[in-house]
């Protein structure tokens, strides 16, 4: 394609003349999506020669690429176009003058040559060459010459003026072209009789070619002979023959000649070409190509003979010798695979690795490869396993079995109810054991299935009063392993209601305060079952997951006696306690006094209430605040990881968990809290506030 993004125009047009039509051909690109060749011709006029009796054009179809245009005037001159309509939209023309002329004359140049034709004029024409008129001839048959020099030599004497011939001497590609006779100057108007005379060279020295610059062993190669020859006009064409010379087997197509399968006895073989024109002109001999077939890498082998290495984590590995067998010699690279990408370690024969590290272990592989074609190469392999210490990378709790994210959390949150699994990601070797165990109690080594680094296990059942600080050992007898601590906190519904009193008798015109213990975590919420006109308040425990809750029952008529039910939730789920109030003597009567004492009570508490509360919340955001200020504690070691879905009991037993004692703390104890905020026990008490 030209530059311009049109079709590139056709190369290599030629004229071959037969009587009086002349055949076209033209060479097309096989790059080109050409789908058409136009041709069009024009005489010596600039007049349109119509090649169609509509169009003075004709398009040829692809893939033809000769015409044949006939009944063309002899010894005129014409100019033929051909251009490519493709694809990719349409060249420009290519032009090519030629003469109509069965009457050929060839000269080298330099060289001297005789032409001659026969013309039917008498009198009053003149003999013209390419460069203008060489001789007139007037009425009287006197031949007037016209050259001034020694370039052309005619008879002027003779008085056969219808029979032309003329010496052209020391012929140049100037004098190549159209020679006639014509009753007038101009071009080939009343031409009559005419010769083309073609200068030519000898075949230049032919160039020598093979399509792989550095042939191997077993590859199929070709040489191919390339002369050209130089001829005037340019359409005239010409064809050359070709010999190879140094080798007897092959064969030869043309300008090429093929070999297949060399072999290493082909090695300095000499072979050269020579092009033969069809004038019968030889050209000298080309430079010759010596062949050196190429071979290798073969034969890549390690010394010493390793196939595994075991070596301990700071030692030497090493030195490893790779060889190979290569012509020329090949190059050699030492590369380290640890995963699936590897990584130039040297450029050497040997391999050396000083104080190798884990890091360090996996394959390497000497890779070989032919310095003159990097597409062969070969290789071998060896194993470097490196023992070192157990280190946990990577730590993970959950309920789910297949998880593939980590945390570095020291802190887990959980539901009772399931079943923990543990992942680890250990780097490790050989694999460790996994040694779980409390302050209290160490358990035996875990079972764990492994998959590449990751280890996975399963907890024992755990239940809200075994929270506490862990420690995860793994240890393979190198060194002293490496631990991990976590902290448990376990979540479970509420449970083990301690209430003072299930059964209240009592009067009308009474509170009754109701005080209640139990175990919930996070924080639960309570509420009535029924209206009572009192809230109630929740108050932690300074032992872990264990609150007080605090409300009242205001007896102001018959109605509020009877059951009042009590219902506690925390996310985990509900309980709901019972409580019975009856009269302590007996029903009395409601006065109207009373109904009045029972308002102003109610009005009393209501206030009472309202300047407790946000008394109250000031208080607990004060706390708050003070214990942001005294204690500084780690996003990072506070993080929760929370586990919500239930899966079945662990199949392998293990050694059961003890209760700690309840006054062991967790990671900010409540009597801290206390002490901190200053607080009587009437303080800390949230309003149905649920702990995140």
């Amino acid at each position: 394609m030209l530059a311009t993004g049109h079709t590139d125009p056709p190369t290599d047009v030629r004229i071959d003349i037969i009587d009086n039509t002349a055949i076209i051909s033209w060479m097309i690109p096989s790059n080109q999506a050409v789908m058409w060749s136009r041709i069009q011709l024009n005489d010596s006029k600039d007049d349109n020669v119509f090649l169609d009796s509509r169009k003075p054009y004709k398009d040829i179809p692809f893939p033809y690429s000769s015409f044949e245009i006939a009944n063309l005037k002899m010894c005129s001159e014409y100019y033929v176009g051909v251009k490519f309509i493709g694809q990719d939209g349409n060249s420009e023309y290519t032009i090519q003058t030629f003469w109509m002329t069965n009457t050929t004359f060839t000269a080298e140049i330099h060289e001297s040559v005789t032409l001659s034709w026969r013309t039917s004029l008498t009198e009053l024409f003149s003999v013209i060459a390419p460069m203008g008129v060489i001789y007139m001839v007037e009425f009287d048959s006197n031949i007037i010459s016209n050259t001034g020099g020694t370039k052309f030599k005619f008879d002027v004497k003779t008085l056969d003026v219808s029979t032309i011939n003329i010496t052209v001497s020391t012929v140049t590609k100037a004098d190549a072209g159209l020679y006639r006779s014509s009753q007038n100057y101009y071009r080939d108007m009343n031409n009559n009789g005419c010769c083309v005379l073609v200068v030519t060279t000898t075949p230049e020295n032919p160039v020598l070619t093979i399509d792989h610059k550095h042939p191997f062993v077993n590859d199929n190669i070709t040489f191919t002979c390339t002369a050209t020859v130089q001829r005037w006009p340019r359409y005239i064409p010409s064809n050359i023959s070709y010999q190879f010379f140094g080798i007897t087997r092959g064969y030869i197509n043309n300008n090429k000649l093929i070999l297949n399968k060399l072999t290493k006895s082909d090695k300095d073989i000499a072979i050269s070409c020579q092009a033969t024109d069809d004038l019968g002109k030889v050209s000298n001999m080309s430079e010759s190509i010596i062949l050196d077939p190429y071979y290798g890498p073969d034969n890549v082998l390690v010394k010493p003979d390793y196939t595994v290495i075991n070596v301990t984590e700071g030692t030497v590995l090493g030195p490893i010798h790779c060889t190979a067998d290569c012509n020329p010699k090949c190059i050699f690279n030492w590369k380290f695979r640890r995963t699936k990408n590897l990584a130039l370690v040297n450029s050497y024969q040997n391999l050396t690795v000083v104080d190798i590290q884990k890091n360090q272990a996996g394959i390497y592989r000497c890779s070989v490869i032919h310095p003159y074609d990097k597409k062969i190469r070969s290789k071998t392999d060896i194993v470097v396993n490196v023992q070192y210490s157990s280190q946990i990378r990577e730590l993970w709790l959950s309920d789910k079995i297949e998880n593939n994210e980590w945390s570095n959390a020291k802190i887990y949150s959980f539901n009772e109810v399931v079943n923990l699994k543990i992942k680890l990601s250990i780097e490790s070797n050989p694999d460790p054991q996994l040694v779980l165990s409390t302050s209290l109690i160490t358990f035996p080594p875990l079972r764990y299935t492994k998959k590449g680094i990751d280890f996975l296990s399963e907890l024992p059942s755990l239940r809200c009063e075994d929270s506490g600080n862990y420690t995860i050992q793994a240890f393979n007898g190198i060194n002293y392993g490496d631990t991990r601590s976590v902290n448990l906190m376990i979540y479970c519904k509420p449970r083990n209601v301690i209430l003072d009193l299930k059964k209240i008798g009592t009067k009308l015109n009474r509170t009754e305060d109701i005080v209640m213990q139990i175990v919930s975590f996070p924080k639960p919420t309570v509420e009535w079952t029924r209206t009572t006109g009192f809230i109630w308040m929740v108050q932690k425990d300074k032992y872990d997951y264990r609150y007080r809750i605090y409300s009242a029952i205001n007896i102001e008529s018959e109605d509020d006696f009877g059951e009042y039910g009590i219902r506690v939730c925390n996310r985990f789920g509900c309980i709901v306690e019972n409580i019975t109030v009856s009269f302590e003597d007996g029903i009395g009567a409601v006065t109207k006094e009373y109904i009045g004492m029972f308002a102003a009570g109610i009005t009393t508490l209501v206030v009472g209430l309202i300047v407790l509360i946000p008394g109250t919340i000031f208080v607990i955001r004060k706390c708050i605040l003070g214990l942001r200020t005294t204690k500084k504690i780690s996003v990072e070691s506070d993080e929760y990881i929370e586990v919500h879905r239930s899966n079945p009991a662990v199949s392998e037993p293990y050694s059961i968990l003890q209760p700690q004692s309840e006054s062991r703390p967790l990671q900010e104890p409540s009597n801290d809290t206390y002490e901190e905020c200053g607080m009587t026990t009437a303080v800390d008490i949230y309003q149905n506030i649920e702990e995140g």
